[in-house]
């Protein structure tokens, strides 16, 4: 399911050109299911997170899809 949200996330981010890291950072919290600037969160929300951040980002550089 994780996947298929963050190729929706990065389909709407390729379609919106998300320049600003904060506002990559809440559609990751958004996607992980976190509270955006919460430090409330698991080790494997953490690592999803760190995924969401890195697809978004390469996507702005490198086409994935």
């Amino acid at each position: 399911m994780i996947e298929f949200l963050i190729a929706s996330v990065i389909s709407n981010a390729q379609a919106h050109a998300i320049q600003d890291p904060e506002e990559v950072n809440k559609v990751c919290a958004y996607v992980v299911g976190i509270p955006y600037a919460s430090d409330n969160f698991t080790d494997k929300e953490w690592e999803r997170f760190k995924v969401c951040k890195e697809l978004i980002t390469e996507n702005k550089t490198h086409k994935l899809l």
